[in-house]
């Protein structure tokens, strides 16, 4: 017997039944009981970090219900981890550009040659970002000589442009040097990026590689006076239908014709009236033959995309960017890793040959033997002038059709293409090769100009030197850029993602997953053995007892700050973003042009009409339609 008091009053016996007044949760729903469909750290953290594969909440469901088995397994529902998705977005909220600006503050801390700026307007509302790490830095030390810019849009929330430098590894592979967030495309705000830029890295390019745009342009030259500034060679021929007439430009001759013009390295500047696009003004830079266009660029900025989400905060854009790093670098590393420890097949027994295979990486190598290939078999001598201490060669290619490798890639867009079309390197083109010898020494000058445009022994220097009884390259023809191991493995491998103070607590957790796939790996195939393992898994989880630091016992703050990785300060020094009308800013598609327009309509075609199969009109106005009708009048009228 209990007694219940309601009021002053009143005072209620109750008798106390032990059988429940309701029916029982079946036993094959119990896992859908309010207590089994709470979601779990991991699977907040899951959710989070698959957001930088542009993975959003419904298909972290999917994901996180095939790894545990099945969709009836305790945990969240697809609407909780919605729910949570956006809990974790409202949290972040207005405090979105402060707590990027507090993440890159932490990187600055803990990494001493770690740079970044910001900028803001008078209202303190973030314009400008820019960042670099140690391993930037280091690659552009090694290859920062030729850069391309461009900027890409909608990658995220705010409409900030996304602007990145980009260069050329020893891999011939697309290497970041730096990134930034810019809220205008305008002329002050490349000058302050291309200011900051200087101050992060010292020293200038020596040529940079840009769309055809007037604000970047006036950067450039103000902020960078003694470096080359060259217009993308696809932007300006794809540009090139819009200039001249029709018939012109759809003759069988022309572009042939305009193409050799613009690419033959043998015409001297003064044949032209442009200087920032053609390639003879820049024939005698070096290097400046890796980047022809703003391909590399589009490359990177098409990689990014698979990382970027045109709704996603900064937060979030910060952790996809730093996904997409690690992945760059550990392709990097990976094909370090090849080069060092596998030997690329060789085409001909020559000694050069074999000593290019051990200095040089592996993709660089392939477009060495080409040339070797191509010397042995196409190269043959017409003259040869002794004048002092120089002998000056007159070589020419015997073959008449174009030296095209077969496996060279044929898109357009793509440098390679561009290099196996130049005129210089065309059949029946004569080749002066001047060697000198001085003690140990040598000098050889060539016109062909490859190794000046892009740092690789050409077949005729191969010539020279085969005939000459070498056996190794000169030392003095081996670029740094070149060769292998310029970037120290330790630094691909720094990882600069999110360090806070919960950073250890994530990596003991990462290091409990691999001890538990490392011991699952193990015993996969034997079931005794796993239930063995099950039952003292289950004896060490009785053993554990709630830490005061787990979720149950923590602030929903602290908890949310631990899976973000940044502290929610709650003082907002920088604001978000606002008022943002780049070309990207919009929702859905880029603006088109009016080019681009009337080509996808001359693709669509017109329609025809039903009656007569002919175009511009329809069946109601077809003129067979009227012709019809007038003869059944005149017959109902006869």
């Amino acid at each position: 017997m209990a007694q219940f008091v309601l009021d002053i009053r009143h005072v209620v016996d109750l008798m106390l039944r032990e059988d429940h007044n309701h029916e029982l949760v079946a036993q094959d729903q119990l896992h859908l009981l309010r207590i089994n469909r709470t979601m779990d750290f991991l699977d907040e953290c899951f959710i989070h970090k698959v957001g930088t594969c542009n993975i959003g909440a419904s298909k972290a469901y999917n994901l996180v219900s095939s790894i545990k088995g099945d969709f009836d397994s305790k945990g969240g529902t697809l609407v909780h981890f919605k729910k949570f998705h956006r809990d974790l977005n409202s949290k972040i909220g207005v405090k979105d550009s402060q707590m990027v600006v507090d993440i890159l503050t932490n990187r600055n801390l803990c990494f001493s040659n770690f740079s970044f700026e910001v900028q803001k307007d008078v209202d303190d509302h973030l314009t400008g970002l820019f960042w670099a790490n140690d391993t930037s830095k280091a690659n552009y030390k090694g290859f920062g000589d030729i850069l391309s810019f461009d900027a890409t849009y909608q990658t995220n929330k705010y409409s900030m442009v996304f602007v990145l430098f980009t260069g050329v590894d020893y891999h011939k592979r697309c290497v970041t040097f730096a990134a930034d967030l810019l809220a205008r495309e305008t002329a002050d705000a490349y000058v302050w990026l291309f200011e900051v830029f200087c101050k992060a890295f010292v020293k200038p390019p020596m040529m940079i590689v840009m769309d055809h745009d007037s604000s970047m342009k006036k950067a450039v030259n103000f902020v960078f006076p003694e470096s080359k500034h060259r217009l993308c060679m696809w932007h300006i021929t794809q540009k090139l239908e819009e200039k001249i007439p029709f018939d012109v430009y759809n003759h069988p001759d022309f572009q042939k014709a305009f193409f050799y013009i613009i690419w033959n390295l043998q015409c001297s500047p003064q044949d032209f009236e442009r200087d920032l696009w053609i390639s003879a003004f820049v024939r005698d830079l070096e290097l400046s033959g890796l980047m022809r266009t703003t391909s590399r660029s589009e490359s990177l900025n098409y990689a990014f995309s698979h990382c970027l989400h045109h709704k996603s905060n900064l937060v979030k854009f910060m952790m996809s960017f730093d996904s997409a790093m690690e992945k760059q670098r550990h392709h990097q590393s990976l094909l370090d890793y090849q080069s060092t420890t596998t030997t690329p097949k060789l085409r001909t027994p020559l000694a050069l040959e074999n000593h290019a295979s051990e200095i040089y990486t592996h993709n660089i190598f392939l477009n060495i033997r080409k040339e070797l290939y191509k010397f042995v078999f196409y190269c043959v001598q017409e003259s040869i002038v002794i004048e002092d201490e120089s002998e000056v060669y007159v070589l020419r290619d015997k073959k008449k059709k174009k030296l095209i490798d077969k496996n060279v890639n044929g898109d357009e867009d793509s440098d390679d293409f561009y290099r196996n079309s130049l005129p210089s390197h065309c059949p029946n083109t004569r080749y002066n090769i001047v060697f000198s010898k001085r003690g140990d020494s040598i000098s050889i000058s060539y016109s062909c100009m490859l190794f000046v445009q892009e740092g690789l022994f050409c077949r005729h220097m191969f010539f020279i030197l085969n005939m000459k009884e070498y056996d190794e390259i000169p030392s003095n023809f081996i670029l740094r850029r070149r060769g292998k191991d310029i970037i120290a493995d330790g630094l691909l491998r720094k990882k600069y993602s999110y360090p806070h103070k919960g950073s250890k607590n994530e990596c003991l957790i990462q290091d409990a997953y691999a001890i538990l796939r490392l011991s699952i790996n193990k015993i996969a195939n034997n079931e005794d053995e796993l239930a063995k393992y099950i039952n003292q898994l289950q004896e060490v989880d009785s053993g554990i007892t709630l830490c005061t630091s787990s979720r149950a016992s923590s602030s929903r703050s602290i908890h949310n700050e631990k899976i973000i990785g940044a502290v929610v300060s709650d003082v907002i020094n920088i604001h978000n973003p606002q008022g943002i009308k780049n070309k990207g800013w919009a929702d859905g598609k880029r603006i088109k042009s009016t080019r681009e327009k009337v080509i996808e309509l001359s693709k669509k075609g017109s329609r025809l009409c039903n009656l007569c199969h002919k175009p511009n009109h329809n069946a109601r106005s077809c003129i067979l339609r009227l012709k019809n009708s007038v003869l059944e009048s005149e017959l109902i009228e006869g």
